[in-house]
């Protein structure tokens, strides 16, 4: 193991509680606390005795909750290489898999009946009746459904009404849609009405609305922190309501639940249903007497319709069903996952969602008792659409670009960053990591240093690069942008409404990519400086080095933050500010941790992802984040037995992503647990 490997996965990058409150243990660094914000243990780990995680049950996140019934009530996963493949009324494609739109989102198709158009436009009461130009949307020809489509999020409850514009010239109603309303001009518009539940309900965001939003620890940035998923009075009310929009949706198909037809369900066939449908639900076989109780529910109706949907409601409210059980069996050492526990945690690690027949096969037959065994599922679970899925949910939530759907931005100063424009950039992000662990390099380098990225057209535009083919890897050219950093999700999350931060810049830098923390400033600390028009955000900020009270955290946050000042608040170029040159040059100091010593100089962005890369403590920091994410709770000081030797791995692999996925499931931590 390379000598500074192990301080750095032990010591988990410090935190500080003020950077002022302490004496520094190098001049001007700040000492520390770990993750949690407890100070650090400086005694060594003695992994002759590793410490597992606990045994406990993890509540699916609504994430989880909505891949599960989609893959329990859809049948089979549907793969797809556009949105023409999928059910396109209601769902797109997004990494290879037909994704239920969100609530809010509704298609616009017309099939123009073998007539040839050069365009179709979208005009309405939502985008102020503009036909052509700026406002007027654009719908796009596909050529594998042979319709015009266009997707666009509207404001839900709200009338809407619209015409369709043909070659610029030709306005019609909506064939598709026989809602109408008077245009005032003798003629009639469409009108739409968008309510949550009625697009995609059952399976998409819809189902979910209601469930509490899932808590997220300091320091901890997914959405499936193990502990902090505790069940209140509105999620048990939540469930129930959710589970009987669920068994509707089901009678609508028996067949694709019930192993015999509806008109001719017995006892044995609601047995078998039990026992099958049980199985997949529970991710084990369900108990004798689970399977007495539910099938008396359902064969006590006197209609057979609803006996099953009792069955299901039963079935997908149980806390068989909302828990993932890892709790395992006594052990030589802790307790030793079953083969059920461990096919739910390798589907729910590297696809989100419930053990696909093999994996449960494989439980059965005892086929996942050895870290071969794991690996060989691991590694075919990773060839499988799912897992490029997950890969993107992994990336919106370690980076905090989810937030880019609501981040406030001045209107006035950015009327061209619409919901559409945020969508693009937050789609960019999660395909361009899929695209680097699955069809790139896989190393964690190409991250943070690619020369390019995947951006639609409209979006490639507002950059101002080149666009490429749907798909295909468009060049930033120049040097000017590198990898994840030049991504407008990141920039545009990491600034105010009207103005870059520094600040929150350089926090993205020492918290998402290096693992250092920084507590709550000072109460004396002063706030943002104001707005000066003849001013650069580097001559603003000077304050920070200035005044030594916010010089001691401030040189650690603010530098790398330059790095990224020639970007606007929503991730544009610019080459000036307050008719100024741009300085976006800066020291990194301490990249390997605060202490450690070490000045690292860049000229630019791309000289920061440079410094980044080379560093251990960025490929550490991102192991780390793995685990959290796959472990659900952040890592404690006695947790480096585990990071350990997973990093070395990570490392010597040359920062292959697949290669830490595969070392982290197959590792003793994954599978063991010990007494709470």
């Amino acid at each position: 193991m390379r000598h500074h490997l192990r301080p750095i996965a032990c010591a988990l990058l410090l935190l500080t509680s003020g950077c002022d409150t302490a004496p520094p243990a190098q001049e001007g660094a700040p000492v520390g606390v770990g993750p949690d914000g407890r100070p650090i243990d400086p005694t060594p780990v003695d992994c002759a005795e590793p410490s597992f995680l606990p045994q406990r049950l993890r509540l699916l996140s609504r994430r989880e909750y909505r891949n599960t019934v989609r893959d329990l009530l859809g049948a089979s996963l549907s793969t797809c290489g556009a949105t023409a493949d999928c059910a396109f009324a209601t769902e797109s494609c997004q990494q290879g898999v037909c994704a239920v739109d969100p609530c809010g989102t509704h298609t616009f198709v017309l099939d123009p009946g073998g007539r040839v158009l050069r365009s179709v436009n979208v005009a309405g009461s939502f985008n102020d009746w503009s036909a052509t130009g700026q406002g007027g949307w654009s719908m796009a020809w596909s050529p594998e459904a042979g319709v015009w489509m266009l997707k666009r999020a509207l404001p839900v409850g709200q009338p809407h009404q619209y015409k369709f514009v043909l070659d610029d010239a030709e306005w019609i109603r909506d064939p598709s849609n026989p809602e109408g309303a008077d245009d005032g001009f003798g003629g009639q518009n469409s009108a739409l009405t968008i309510r949550c539940g009625e697009e995609g309900a059952g399976s998409g965001d819809a189902l979910t609305a209601g469930f509490p939003p899932e808590t997220r620890p300091t320091g901890y940035a997914f959405d499936n922190h193990a502990e902090a998923g505790r069940v209140t009075a509105i999620h048990v009310d939540e469930y129930m309501k959710a589970a009987e929009v669920l068994a509707q949706r089901a009678l609508d198909d028996p067949g694709a639940v019930l192993p015999c037809p509806l008109a001719q369900a017995d006892g044995a066939c609601f047995e078998r249903f039990v026992r099958d449908f049980g199985l997949r639900a529970f991710r084990r076989p369900p108990t004798e007497g689970e399977v007495a109780r539910i099938k008396a529910l359902a064969t006590g109706q006197a209609d057979k319709g609803e006996g099953l949907s009792i069955a299901l409601q039963v079935i997908l409210s149980s806390p068989a069903f909302l828990y993932r059980s890892e709790v395992g069996v006594p052990a030589a050492r802790g307790f030793k996952l079953t083969g059920w526990e461990v096919a739910a945690a390798l589907s729910y690690t590297l696809w989100g969602t419930t053990p696909d027949k093999a994996l449960l096969d494989a439980a059965a037959g005892g086929a996942l008792d050895t870290p071969a065994e794991i690996e060989a599922q691991a590694r075919r679970m990773l060839g499988m659409p799912q897992s490029r899925a997950l890969i993107g949910d992994f990336a919106a939530q370690w980076l905090g670009v989810e937030k880019i759907m609501s981040v406030d931005k001045h209107p006035a100063l950015f009327h061209d960053f619409s919901r559409e424009m945020r969508q693009a950039m937050l789609d960019e992000t999660r395909d361009f990591v899929t695209h680097v662990v699955f069809d790139g390099t896989h190393r964690f380098d190409e991250l943070l240093e690619a020369d390019y990225t995947l951006a639609s057209a409209s979006l490639a535009g507002f950059y101002g690069l080149t666009p490429a083919a749907p798909g295909q890897p468009v060049s930033y050219g120049e040097g000017r942008r590198a990898g994840l950093l030049g991504h407008g999700s990141v920039l545009a999350t990491t600034s105010h409404s009207d103005q870059t931060s520094p600040i929150l810049r350089g926090l993205f830098v020492r918290e998402r990519l290096l693992c250092q923390h920084f507590g709550a400033p000072p109460p004396e600390a002063g706030g943002v400086p104001e707005v000066d028009p003849g001013a650069t955000t580097r001559e603003r900020f000077r304050q920070h080095s200035d005044d030594e009270g916010c010089r001691s955290c401030h040189k650690y946050i603010d530098e790398p933050g330059f790095g990224f000042e020639r970007f606007d608040p929503v991730g544009r170029w610019r080459e000036v500010e307050g008719g100024q040159p741009i300085d976006p040059s800066g020291t990194l100091i301490d990249v390997e941790g605060f202490g450690t010593g070490g000045q690292d100089r860049f000229e630019d962005l791309p000289g920061l992802a440079a410094i980044l890369t080379r560093s251990r403590a960025a490929e550490v920091c991102f192991v780390n984040q793995v685990f959290r994410f796959s472990m659900g709770a952040l890592e404690r000081r006695e947790d480096a037995c585990a990071v350990d030797p997973v990093a070395q791995r990570f490392i010597d692999s040359g920062g292959d992503i697949l290669e830490l996925l595969v070392a982290l499931v197959t590792s003793d931590h994954f599978i063991t647990r010990s007494a709470p």
